[in-house]
C-alpha cells in the first residue's frame, strides 16, 4: 500500500511517515505545498495520498480537484482542522475518507484501514459537525423538497452509506446487484442534486436521526 502524503509542515510528514511505515505502510513521498503534491502523486500514482487542507501555493481542496481532473485511481483521505473546512470539503468534492486533524491516531489508522477495503470513511469528529446545525445543515446541501422524491429502498441504501457499507455490502443485505446499488447511488445523486460521493455520504449521514422514523 504506497502512500504520498500532503501537509504544509515537514516536521509534522516526516512524524507521520515513521509512522506509517512502522504499521508496514510504504510512504512513497510527502509534500509541503499543493504544486509539488500534484506533481508527486501524478508522477508516483500512490495507492492513497493523504491531504491536509492548509497548504502553500493550492489548499487542499483545489489539490484533489487537480487529482481528479487528471483521472488519477488514487484514493483521497482529507484531513480538516475545523468545522469551517470540512463543510467546504462536504460541499465541493467526493473522497474516500474525512478525518480531523484533532482526532487520534487509533481513529486516523482505522480510517486508512477502511479506505484500503474499499469502504468510504467519515470519523465520528467529522460526522458530528456535519449533523451540528452550526456546521453543516441538510437544508445546505439538499432542499428538503427533494428529499420527498426517494423512495423506500433510495432511503435503505442512504441509511447503509451513512453505516459506512461499501457496494457489495448494499448489495448482500438487500439481495441485489452491485450495478443495481450503483444505479440506485446515481438515482439519488440525480434527486438531490449532489456532486459527488462526498456530499452524498455527507446528507446520509445528516439524515441518521430520520432512518428510524421512516423505518
Amino acid at each position: 500500500m504506497k502512500i504520498t502524503i500532503a501537509h504544509k509542515s515537514t516536521f509534522f510528514c516526516q512524524l507521520l511517515r515513521e509512522s506509517l511505515q512502522s504499521r508496514n505502510y510504504e510512504v512513497d513521498s510527502y509534500a509541503t505545498s499543493g504544486e509539488s503534491a500534484r506533481k508527486q502523486i501524478e508522477t508516483s500514482k500512490p495507492d492513497i495520498a493523504i491531504i491536509a487542507f492548509p497548504l502553500p501555493g493550492m489548499n487542499g481542496i483545489e489539490l484533489v480537484k487537480k487529482i481528479k481532473e487528471s483521472g488519477s485511481a488514487s484514493k483521497i483521505l482529507f484531513m480538516s482542522q475545523d468545522s469551517m473546512e470540512a463543510k467546504e470539503v462536504v460541499n465541493s468534492l467526493s473522497v474516500e475518507g474525512h478525518v480531523m486533524s484533532t482526532d487520534s491516531m487509533s481513529q486516523f489508522f482505522f480510517a486508512l484501514h477502511e479506505i484500503t477495503a474499499g469502504r468510504a470513511y467519515v470519523s465520528p469528529n467529522v460526522e458530528k459537525l456535519l449533523m451540528d446545525s452550526g456546521s453543516m445543515k441538510i437544508s445546505s446541501m439538499v432542499d428538503d423538497s427533494l428529499l420527498g422524491l426517494l423512495t423506500p429502498r433510495e432511503l435503505e441504501i442512504m441509511k447503509a452509506l451513512s453505516e459506512s457499507c461499501t457496494t457489495p455490502e448494499i448489495a448482500q443485505r438487500f439481495t441485489i446487484s452491485k450495478a443495481t446499488v450503483n444505479n440506485h447511488r446515481a438515482n439519488i445523486m440525480n434527486k438531490l442534486k449532489l456532486k459527488g460521493r462526498n456530499q452524498l455520504l455527507g446528507v446520509a449521514i445528516s439524515l441518521k436521526p430520520y432512518y428510524s422514523i421512516s423505518a
